[in-house]
Order: C-alpha cells, then structure tokens, then sequence
C-alpha cells in the first residue's frame, strides 16, 4: 500500500472510528433511559442488561454506520482542502480520482459489511433482543420462547410441529410425512423431540410407518430411540423463519417465505416484497453517503465546514425522504415493488458521479 493511501485511509479511519463510539453510546443511553425503569423493576443483573445492547446494536449499526461515514468523511476531507493537502498532491501530479479512491474504498467496504450485518446478524439479533425484553417486562415464559403449531410444507416433506423452543430450536411432538424418492409411497415419522446436532436433525422416541403409493399402510410400525435424518434439508432457521415476524427475517429468508405463503393476499405480497428490496438495498446507503460526501467535503474547508456539512446532511435527508415516499407508493401498489425499494439509489447513483466529475 502506498504511503498516499495509507496517509488518507488514516485521516477517515479514525474520525469514523470515534463517530461510530459516539453515536453507540448515544443510541445505549437513550434506549437505557426509556427501559430503565422497565429493567429495575424485574431485578436485572449487569451483565444480562449487556447481553442486551450486545443484541440490540448490531441492527442500529446498519442505520448507525451510514451517518457516521458522511461525517467522517467530511472532517477528514475539510481537514485536507483547509491545510491546503489536496492542492499540494493535484500539483505534484496525483490525479482527483487518485485522491478519492481510498474513501470509496472506504464505503464500498462499509457497504459490504453493513450487508453482511444485515443479512446474517441483524435480523436474530434483533428477534433475540425483542424476547429478551418482552420477558424481562413481565412476559410469560412460555409466550416469549415458544411457539405454537407450526405447519410447514417443504419440498415435498410435510411438517407439523406442536412446540418448538426458540432458543434451543428442539423441536416437540413432530409429525412429518416424507415422500419416497422412487415415488412408490410415503413415510410417516412421529417423534416426542427432534434435535439439531452436528447439522442434522435427530428423532428421538419415533415412531416409523411406510405407507404404499395408495396411502394403504405397508407392513407394521417401527419403533426406534434415536434417529439420525441425514436426507432431511430443512434447517433450524426455516422453522425459525414460520415463527418471526418478517421484519425479522433476512432478506434470503423473507424470499423464501414469500415463494412458500401462496394464500396471502396481494396488498400484503406487495408490502413484503417492498420489505425485501428495500432490505436488499439498505446498505448500499453507504456506498451513496461516500459518492456524497467526497465532492461537498473536497469544498468544505474553502466554505465553511459548516456550510459543508448542512449541504451533506441536507442531501443525505433528501435521500432517506425518497426511501420513504417511494416505499410508502410501493406498498399502495401504486409503483412497483422493485422501484419501491431501489428508486433512491438508482437517481443517487446517477446524479452523485457528475458531482464528483465537477471537482476537476
């Protein structure tokens, strides 16, 4: 890495690092302010209150992380075009977009982790941080962690489930019924508990009966301690899936949720599939505050950094204003659900690079 590169990677990575401690500790202490009473009142220990945030901050990190890249990046460049440091590497030879690669690098990182986060910690996290506070509120045990009757049809394997524990996700009194691959009948497997070990599910207590291919029974029952499913694709999360609510699922398991309901109705098909591609595009958010941030922070030490940050903030709002009216059209099935969930960052992908190309 170059000695230019690394120069700017410093002047963004530290004001990011302090922004992203500062805006966690704000968000901490105000939501601490409004469950504290909730919190001294059911005894809660320190270290379960930690667990909690532990929980609760990953998803405020995704709205957390894009505020903070704007406005690091526009310390650090009002930081470099007041001290004159962008005039000096344009007349020794560096090129504008030599100059800014670091920061969009930056963000397209930003970007990737901010998916990351999104998909695979944000929505358990937050389901998990839900249930942590609805029980410590006074809510019962078995309302809180467990759930009820849970029908599933997957690939051809046909569940039902009496009581699952979401936390340990055994499952209790199982039914399924599992098509024979040579299609010459079925097998019906009934089990006081199924456990997911080593990536695999286990029956435990299970009753087997074969039935042929005109549902007529085909020799007598089998009954086995322990069964290994190994042939089973069906996974703690799909179950997990049938139990939250969608704005807790990721956006793989909200896909597939929307292909196994085929009796919803359109109104509501349309509002999760805005969900989705909203999801989808949400941490795209930083990449657009990088193409943001670059040419109105190149300007802010010559305008006032005042003046900088007012035009950046303003842009950022104009852009999550947007987020909310084209899902708000969306979702009235007025546009589609596409355009809905990706319509500001198309218009901001397409205008932002002219704002970089007039820094020339």
């Amino acid at each position: 890495m170059k000695i230019l590169t690394k120069y700017l990677l410093k002047s963004l990575i530290w004001p990011l690092f302090y922004c992203l401690l500062g805006f966690s500790l704000l968000f901490i202490i105000n939501d601490l302010f409004d469950n504290f009473s909730d919190f001294l009142g059911s005894d809660i220990r320190p270290s379960e209150i930690l667990y909690y945030y532990v929980l609760l901050l990953p998803p405020a990190l995704v709205l957390i992380l894009p505020a903070c890249l704007l406005l690091a990046m526009l310390y650090s460049l009002s930081q470099l075009t007041r001290h004159s440091e962008i005039t000096a590497m344009r007349a020794g030879g560096v090129s504008i977009y030599r100059i800014i690669m670091p920061f969009i690098g930056v963000g397209l990182l930003a970007t990737l982790v901010c998916f990351l986060i999104n998909e695979k910690i944000a929505p358990n996290a937050g389901y998990r941080a839900e249930q942590f506070r609805n029980y410590q509120t006074g809510g019962r045990l078995d309302e809180t962690f467990f759930a009820e009757n849970i029908a599933l049809k997957d690939g051809g394997n046909d569940w039902y489930v009496q009581r699952m524990d979401t936390r340990d996700q055994s499952l209790y009194n199982v039914r399924l019924v599992q098509p024979l691959a040579d299609g010459s009948g079925e097998i019906k497997y009934e089990a006081e508990k199924a456990l997911w070990l080593d990536g695999t599910w286990w029956f435990m207590n299970a009753t087997v009966q074969r039935y042929d291919e005109h549902g007529d029974l085909a020799g007598a029952p089998e009954m086995i301690m322990q069964k290994e499913m190994y042939t089973l694709t069906e996974t703690p999360q799909t179950f997990m899936s049938e139990v939250k609510e969608p704005r807790y699922l990721s956006s793989r398991e909200m896909k597939r949720y929307l292909e196994s309901k085929k009796m919803i109705s359109d109104s509501s098909r349309s509002r999760l599939l805005v969900d989705l591609h909203a999801r989808l595009a949400t941490p795209l958010v930083c990449f657009i505050v990088t193409l943001i941030g670059v040419p109105v922070g190149a300007h802010t030490g010559r305008r006032g950094a005042f003046a900088g940050i007012m035009i950046a903030m303003s842009l950022f709002f104009v852009f999550y204003a947007l987020q909310l009216l084209s899902q708000y059209i969306a979702k009235q099935e007025l546009m589609p659900a596409f355009l809905g969930g990706w319509l500001p960052v198309i218009l901001f992908v397409v205008i932002t690079p002219f704002m970089i190309y007039r820094m020339r």
